[in-house]
């Protein structure tokens, strides 16, 4: 928990403590288990998803090997002047993956829950996480339906599928038509990448806004 340390640079020692820190996990034979009987398919860059049939209400995500998910970096810059200014990254923190999440679960009530550790792919990569979800109906609403239904919730528009809350910090990133449903008009930002905006963006976004 070492706010100094940078999982992000050091692979190979944060698979070491992990790997103690889920033995219990890796001996868990009931996740696995369920896990290993369903069919997966690819979700993204981020997760394999995954549909139980005993539990047909969720929707299971699986890390991808040596990964926890995804993470934006931030740049004030747009050479190309595509209207982006955070892009994804792969993602070896595994303490950001969970905040994330529990981010995610604080601003809403779509909830995302933790279900574990499963062992890694290949010997000496990072062991996977599993979390599962609401399952969502509908379709993927256009930006302009997103923009409408985060405003409410005091969430601006700063850049291309990036959100803010002035008050709360709370910076929403890849909010992108693919990862959203908007159920009965209240937004679900199911796979959204949810973290504290630094200064630097908080400075640069009400530099841009006004």
């Amino acid at each position: 928990s070492d706010p100094s340390f940078d999982w992000q640079e050091s692979r190979r020692w944060c698979g070491d403590v992990l790997r103690r820190l889920t033995r219990w996990w890796e001996k868990n034979p009931d996740l696995i288990s369920l896990l290993g009987r369903a069919d997966h398919n690819v979700g993204g860059d981020e997760h394999h998803i995954i549909r139980v049939e005993a539990f047909p209400d969720r929707v299971f995500k699986l890390t991808h090997g040596d990964n926890f998910g995804c993470r934006s970096y931030f740049s004030p810059h747009d050479p190309e002047l595509t209207g982006r200014h955070f892009h994804g990254t792969g993602n070896a923190d595994p303490f950001f993956y969970l905040r994330r999440w529990r981010l995610l679960n604080l601003i809403g009530g779509y909830q995302t829950r933790f279900e574990g550790f499963v062992p890694a792919e290949k010997p000496g990569w990072l062991p996977r996480i599993c979390v599962s979800q609401p399952a969502l109906e509908g379709t993927n609403p256009p930006r302009s339906d997103i923009r409408k239904a985060m405003l409410p919730y005091g969430y601006r528009e700063i850049s291309e599928d990036a959100f803010l809350d002035f008050d709360s910090g709370v910076l929403l990133t890849d909010l992108a038509p693919r990862n959203v449903r908007i159920v009965e008009g209240i937004p679900a930002p199911f796979d959204a990448i949810a973290q504290l905006a630094s200064p630097a963006v908080l400075a640069w976004a009400r530099g841009r806004l006004g």
